[in-house]
C-alpha cells in the first residue's frame, strides 16, 4: 500500500542553489511536505545523525565528500547515522551505465537523472517508501538526451513539460537560475585564475545540471565542455569555454525574460 506523500520525510543532498530550488518545488508540487536540504555530504551525515528520514535524494557530484562516499558513510554501521539502511536514490546528470553501476556499488538503491521529471521522481520515492515494486529491484533510469543533441538557447516546450505546465513554478525556478548564474560564473573565473582545475570541473558540473533543469541546452553543452576541460586540467581551453558559456547565457536571456513576463509567479 502506498504511503501517503504527506509525512514522508525526505533529505535532498544538493549543492547547487537552482537544483535545490527545483527539487524543493517539484517535491512540494507532488505533495511531499517534509523536505530538508543538505548542501554537502558532511551536512547530510549530520542531518541523518540528528533526525530520522524516510529517503535520501543524493546528488552524486558534491564538493568535498561526493555523493558516492557520502552513501558509503551512511551504510557504515559504526557511523553516527541513525538509519544505515535508509533508501538512497541517486540524482545525477550522468546517464552512462558505468555511472549507474557506480551508484549501486556505493550502496545507493535507485537512480534518476537530471533534469528531474515529476513522474520519475515520484515513482522513485514511492518505490522505496511505499513498496511499489520489490525492494532491491533496480530503478529504471530516465534517459536524458546527449548534451550535443540540441543547440537551442532555451527550449520552452521541454521546460513546460518538465514542470508539467505549472507556469508559476517555472518562473520561480528560472528566476533562481538567473539570479545565481553571476555567482557561478564568478566562481569559474576565480578557479581558472587560480589554476584550480578541480574547482573548474565542480562548478561547471553544477552549472550543467542547473542548465538542464531549466532547459537551456546550449548552456548545458558549454558547461559540459568546461567540465571536461577541468577534468583534463586544460585551463587554457577552459578560459575560452567560459566565454562561450557566458555568451550562451546572453543569447538565452531575452527568451528567458519573455517567458518570465508571460508566466507570473503564483501567489
Amino acid at each position: 500500500m502506498r504511503k501517503a506523500r504527506r509525512g514522508v520525510r525526505l533529505l535532498v543532498v544538493e549543492d547547487d542553489a537552482t537544483n535545490q530550488e527545483v527539487a524543493l518545488r517539484v517535491l512540494e508540487h507532488l505533495g511531499y511536505d517534509t523536505v530538508e536540504v543538505a548542501a554537502d555530504g558532511k551536512k547530510a551525515l549530520e542531518a541523518l545523525a540528528a533526525r530520522d528520514f524516510d529517503l535520501v535524494l543524493m546528488d552524486c557530484h558534491l564538493p568535498g565528500m561526493d555523493g558516492y562516499e557520502t552513501s558509503r558513510q551512511i551504510r557504515k554501521r559504526d557511523s553516527a547515522v541513525r538509519n544505515h539502511d535508509i533508501p538512497i536514490v541517486a540524482a545525477t546528470a550522468a546517464a552512462m551505465e558505468g555511472d549507474r553501476r557506480k551508484c549501486f556499488a556505493a550502496g545507493m538503491n535507485g537512480y534518476v537523472t537530471k533534469p528531474l521529471r515529476f513522474d520519475a521522481l515520484d515513482r522513485a520515492i514511492q518505490e522505496w517508501t511505499g513498496g511499489l515494486q520489490t525492494a532491491g529491484e533496480p530503478l529504471a533510469s530516465v534517459t536524458v538526451a546527449a548534451v550535443t543533441a540540441d543547440r537551442t538557447a532555451f527550449d520552452r516546450n521541454e521546460f513546460d513539460e518538465l514542470v508539467m505546465g505549472n507556469k508559476g513554478l517555472a518562473r520561480q525556478i528560472m528566476r533562481q537560475f538567473v539570479d545565481d548564474f553571476p555567482r557561478q560564473i564568478a566562481l569559474l573565473a576565480q578557479a581558472v585564475s587560480d589554476g584550480d582545475a578541480q574547482q573548474v570541473r565542480m562548478v561547471a558540473h553544477s552549472i550543467k545540471g542547473a542548465a538542464a533543469s531549466v532547459s537551456l541546452p546550449e548552456m548545458r553543452e558549454a558547461s559540459w565542455k568546461l567540465e571536461q576541460q577541468g577534468r583534463d586540467e586544460n585551463l587554457t581551453a577552459a578560459g575560452a569555454a567560459m566565454a562561450e558559456l557566458s555568451a550562451s547565457f546572453e543569447r538565452a536571456r531575452p527568451a528567458i525574460e519573455s517567458y518570465c513576463r508571460e508566466n507570473p509567479e503564483e501567489r
